[in-house]
Formats: structure tokens, sequence, C-alpha cells
């Protein structure tokens, strides 16, 4: 075996994306409290069929070959493809986990309209979006570009569009490998990974791939 493959058994990226997902599930059960959840611009069924579990939970996505789709791998789950089909207040959580770097300004904060349209008052929201100035693309050698936003952006956005921050971090070095050690020699890896075994929220701003906050709607 070279030193390049790893050995039977490492995790394959497949294995660390399915581990990520199932970590945001717990965190939505630590720190958002019982369902009804939404997830929001969800792109496959696999964390709404996991959320489910914890409690009613429907997706919204804006595509309607996605929504299919996700009702396909979310089985009795409802799934809809236009916002004005979501409740008032239906919601106690919403997690975000996708999707919002697609959006400019205006497109999060209408995001963040409808999520204070549908959570209930003292609804909580999950955040997670690609941090910018983040150790995790720093390591990788990205080029931050004029618009990339980075995790005290995303505050802003939070904070302007009406919500109330309750705790903030980050998802770790969640896309390895980072230069040419593999992941799994990668001693820089253990933290996120003891993050993802607690399931809770515990690594500080920028020191990983993605912005993560934990926001509540007043009132």
């Amino acid at each position: 075996m070279s030193d390049d493959q790893p050995p039977p058994g490492a995790p394959t990226s497949t294995a660390r994306a399915e581990r990520v997902t199932e970590w945001h599930v717990r965190v939505a059960r630590h720190h958002l409290g019982p369902g009804p959840y939404l997830d929001h611009l969800c792109t496959d069924g696999r964390r709404l069929r996991l959320l489910s579990r914890e409690g009613p939970a429907s997706g919204y996505v804006a595509d309607a070959t996605v929504v299919q789709r996700v009702r396909e791998e979310a089985p009795g789950c409802p799934v809809v493809g236009d916002p004005d089909d979501l409740p008032d207040a239906g919601f106690h959580a919403v997690v975000a986990v996708e999707g919002l770097d697609a959006l400019d300004d205006a497109g999060v904060l209408a995001a963040i309209d409808l999520w204070k349209r549908v959570l209930r008052p003292g609804g909580r929201v999950l955040v997670q979006a690609p941090d910018a100035g983040g150790r995790g693309p720093v390591l990788r050698g990205v080029e931050r570009v004029l618009g990339d936003r980075d995790h005290g952006r995303w505050a802003e956005l939070l904070e302007g569009g009406g919500l109330t921050i309750l705790r903030q971090g980050s998802d770790g070095l969640s896309r390895p490998p980072y230069g040419r050690v593999p992941a799994w020699l990668d001693v820089r890896l253990l933290s996120t990974s003891s993050q993802l075994s607690a399931g809770r929220l515990v690594l500080g701003p920028g020191s990983g791939e993605a912005a993560v906050f934990v926001a509540e709607v007043p009132g």
C-alpha cells in the first residue's frame, strides 16, 4: 500500500459528507429544539429524512426536478417548490445549510424574511454558509475574490435581517485533503472529528470551511 492510499476502513469523501449531514441534524436537535423543522433549499432527501426522526419535517427548494427527488428520498415528508405554500408560523426550526452562497445580499435578506414568516415567535435557524476568510479555504489555497462573504459578513446579514445570533462557530476542516497530507493522517482534522462526534457547535469562527450560526426570531 502506498503512502497516498488510505488503509482499509478509512472514511471516504462520501462517508465524511454523510457524517456532516448527521452532524447538522444533531446540532438542530440540540441547539434548535424540537420540530416542526423546515429544511430550506434542500438538495436531496437524506437530511430531511433524518430530521423527520426528530420531529415533523418539511422541505423547500425552488426547483421542480429537485423537489421530486427530495420527495422520493424522504417519503412522507412534505416538500414544496413555492415558498407561498409554506404556512405562516408553521415551524419551530429552520435548517439552512445549503444554497445561501448562490444568493446575492438581497436574496439572503429575502430568505431571512421567509424564515421569519414561517417560524413561530422564538423559533430558531441553523445557518451554514461558506466562509471566504476561514482556515479551510486558506489551507486549500483558494483565492478570495470581491464579493466573497466571510464569517463577519454573514453575521451582518443575519442581524441586518432582524435575527438574533445566539451561537456562532465553524464546521471545521470538513473538506480534506489539505495540501499533500492524506486526510486519514492529518492531525489538523482531529478537532473537526471531535465536533462531529459531539453533535454540537463548538469550533470557533474562522476555524474551518464555513460559518455556522444558531439564530433566533425575536419574540
